[in-house]
């Protein structure tokens, strides 16, 4: 097996593993937007907030992060207008500006590195490249200027599914009233993590 490909997750593994990700240290801001009601919505956008190259990098690096595979892309559940929904509207100017820089860095870092814009890239291309800077991320010593841009996205990209009605209800189980509870039932039991 490729050693490349060795270290490569699957989605359900990646879904998994930023819930429990989610189930720590959230940004604040993210917080406060989904406590007003902030959700995915899916339909036809028009990028107020970010320019037409950014919306197209912002669509493209949320369907890296959670792609086609048996349920919807993260662009088809409406993730890209929740993500400039949450930047305009619940971080503050100072925010907003590390945000947009972090995403203009990276698009400039993918454009120096591939010679193309990201949104222009290959499926292969992109997933490299994203797992790349995600991995420098995670390596990165705590502190510093604070989360770093892929960590940022991925946690807006994570919420604004898991919001989504199809995020609720294909990803995740959903039932309006679930029942009783029993705390030691085990995970093979349930199957899927509840949406509510």
């Amino acid at each position: 097996m490729d050693s490349k490909k060795k270290n490569h997750i699957n989605r359900k593994e990646a879904i998994k593993r930023t819930g429990l990700l989610l189930g720590g240290v959230v940004f604040a801001p993210n917080i406060l937007g989904v406590l007003k009601g902030c959700t995915a919505t899916p339909g036809d956008w028009t990028p107020t907030f970010f320019s037409q190259d950014q919306a197209q990098l912002v669509t493209s690096l949320a369907d890296v992060i959670l792609p086609a595979d048996g349920t919807p892309a993260a662009s088809e559940v409406g993730v890209p207008q929740f993500i400039e929904t949450m930047v305009s509207e619940t971080y503050s100017e100072e925010q907003q500006d590390r945000f947009l820089a972090g995403l203009d860095q990276f698009a400039g870092e993918y454009r120096e590195e591939l010679q193309a814009d990201y949104f222009d890239g290959t499926d292969e291309e992109k997933y490299d490249f994203t797992y790349h800077q995600n991995q420098l991320a995670l390596e990165a010593e705590p502190g510093g200027e604070g989360t770093p841009f892929i960590l940022m996205f991925k946690e807006l990209t994570m919420l604004g599914y898991f919001t989504s009605e199809p995020g609720a209800t294909e990803v995740l189980r959903y039932e309006a009233n679930p029942g009783i509870y029993d705390g030691c039932m085990p995970l093979e039991d349930v199957g899927r993590t509840w949406a509510t």
